[in-house]
């Protein structure tokens, strides 16, 4: 027999006024503002007033305190988000020494209650002992250090770490309990320290044969740069290991290898014994997102992974009689952009690696082709731009994007990574970065790496043939640099057109559309930067123009980019 069906009833707006105003009114609630109030208080405010404070400490407002008279904490020193520094009640002191840095989650407590002689734990005494910092400590995400623990200077302590025991000056520890894996003293002298600790683990280096097969077996004890592995190679090894492993590698272990031989050593994969089984991808729920939002312009709908966006052609986004490729650039970028800081849940200024390093965008390849071509566009039609987003590990995001009007369509598909400084404020000592993952199931990873991407390793490796035209280029800061003193990756395009003009001559842009584009970006380079522009190859057929060129560092002639360009010639501007 079935059983009685059961409807949920809607309360009247008469009764949700009254449970409104019973809300705003119940002493209890307002009780519970205070008991807010006061628990900030006691574990942040007042513990930290009696706490001794060196110059220039940052806190984050969430910390908590307990006994703050036996807190010391020294100059710069860095404390993140819900971390606990629980010093004893008695004589039980936590001392932090200058330059420390407490990433999120991290416990330390200066006493325990003791539990051994028959009475309850919290009606029993408490052991007290010092934790003593050293200084230059870096304390990764969600560690605990235990009472009675003095930690050396320079010492790193890896995330969820478990530190019962004093570590040595430099020493790097991970694991429960926490071991020395290794002693910080450098990237060669660490990666010698592994060596000895920790032996190679041929499953890792059957997978760094098969992600880099051009890698002979001589090559894999040399340092990168005599191997001819490069940050691209490396970004896209680690990527790969992550993904076949399913380990996630601390950015300061990886920081530290300085040959593929060394990737075969680390920690982390010291008890990986081979490959798992694949598993299906898992369908992210795409959370519903409101279709106007202060981030992204009107007319204008996202979701995770999507982006849609409504325009009307008008000046500021034409150029001769069509649709600007200017224009488009930046916008795809935005686009682009826009869909992985809603993924990151973090704007772009705040995207940082696990070390607290900002991350920086880095468009590795953009193609865009035009159907008949960019003049197909007509002044004050509509025109739509539909994108979408996929990632490869947390450093690879590719995007696909469809511009329709009435009379022109293109299409573009735009490939990024994250770079940081090697050396702050050096635009040519840029490195691969990997940014910290919110929600991964929110946008899973693909299986595998992209042919988009496979394509553009092999153009990144393969030498250009012999200019057949060159000239140099002067940068022109106002327009080539970006926000954050990189030359922008939507100027390079225009840098290209400006070389084409002054190799087919005046008017050659005036009298020719673009059709597609292929852009392969390698380097970055100083505001201050020559630029030397070579031209590898020209065709024409059909009214066609095909042009392959690169540009180059002229201080150093590090390549930084390749383009693949075509342009149909047009025989007017359509006004």
């Amino acid at each position: 027999m079935e059983g009685e069906k059961v409807y949920k009833k809607d309360p009247s707006r008469l009764s949700r006024l009254l449970r409104l105003l019973g809300a705003t009114f119940d002493p209890r609630a307002l009780a519970h503002v205070f008991r807010l109030i006061n628990y900030y208080n006691y574990t942040h405010v007042a513990e930290l007033r009696k706490a001794t404070v060196g110059r220039d400490v940052r806190i984050s407002p969430n910390a908590s305190f307990a006994n703050g008279a036996n807190i010391v904490l020294g100059d710069r020193v860095r404390i993140g988000a819900h971390v606990s520094l629980w010093a004893g009640p008695g004589r039980g002191r936590i001392v932090l020494g200058d330059d420390t840095i407490i990433a999120p989650g991290v416990m330390l407590t200066a006493s325990n209650y003791r539990f051994d002689d028959g009475s309850p734990v919290t009606k029993q005494a408490m052991e007290e002992a010092d934790i003593i910092i050293g200084v230059d400590v870096w304390i990764g995400y969600g560690a605990v250090i235990l009472p009675g623990v003095r930690i050396g200077d320079r010492a790193i302590i890896g995330a969820g770490a478990v530190v019962r025991s004093d570590v040595p000056n430099n020493g790097i520890v991970a694991g429960n309990p926490g071991k020395v894996m290794g002693m910080r003293r450098g990237a060669q002298a660490l990666a010698a320290t592994q060596a000895l600790i920790n032996p190679v683990n041929p499953g890792i280096l059957d997978l760094i044969r098969a992600e880099l097969p051009r890698i002979s077996e001589p090559q894999l004890p040399l340092a990168f740069n005599q191997a001819g592995v490069d940050s691209f190679d490396l970004i896209t090894l680690r990527t790969a290991l992550e993904a076949a492993t399913r380990l996630t590698l601390p950015d300061q272990e990886w920081a530290a290898i300085t040959s593929l031989e060394d990737v075969a050593k680390l920690a982390s994969f010291a008890g990986w014994a081979g490959p798992a089984k694949p598993m299906p991808p898992v369908a992210a729920k795409q959370p519903d997102t409101p279709a106007h939002s202060a981030t992204v312009p009107p007319a204008t709908s996202q979701i995770t992974g999507k982006s849609n966006r409504t325009y009307l052609l008008n000046m500021p986004q034409m150029a001769l009689s069509g649709l600007s490729e200017s224009w488009l650039f930046k916008e795809i970028g935005d686009i682009h952009w826009g869909m992985i800081t809603h993924y990151l849940q973090s704007p772009s200024s705040a995207i940082t690696d696990d070390m607290g390093d900002r991350l920086y965008a880095t468009f590795t390849r953009i193609m865009l082709t035009a159907s008949p071509s960019l003049r197909g566009f007509r002044e004050n039609q509509a025109f739509d731009i539909n994108s979408g987003l996929e990632r490869y590990g947390a450093s690879f995001f590719f995007g696909s994007h469809q511009i329709t009007g009435p009379q022109g369509s293109c299409t573009a598909t735009t490939m990024s990574t994250f770079a940081k400084y090697g050396e702050r404020g050096e635009n040519t000592s840029l490195i691969k970065g990997t940014p910290m993952l919110p929600v991964p199931d929110g946008l899973p990873s693909i299986a595998g790496f992209p042919e988009f991407g496979t394509e553009y390793r092999t153009r990144r490796a393969a030498e250009p043939g012999p200019a057949i035209f060159s000239c140099d280029y002067e940068i022109l800061p106002p327009h080539d640099i970006n926000g954050v003193g990189l030359l922008y990756f939507a100027a390079y395009p225009m840098i290209f057109d400006l070389c084409f003009e002054r190799s087919e001559g005046k008017g050659f842009l005036i009298g020719t559309s673009t059709v597609s584009k292929d852009i392969c970006y390698f380097a970055n380079s100083e505001p201050t930067e020559t630029l030397r522009f070579d031209l590898h190859m020209r065709g024409e057929a059909d009214g066609k123009i095909r042009h392959v060129a690169s540009l180059s560092r002229t201080s150093d002639g590090k390549r930084m980019a390749e383009i693949i360009s075509v342009k149909q010639r047009v025989e007017k501007l359509i006004l």
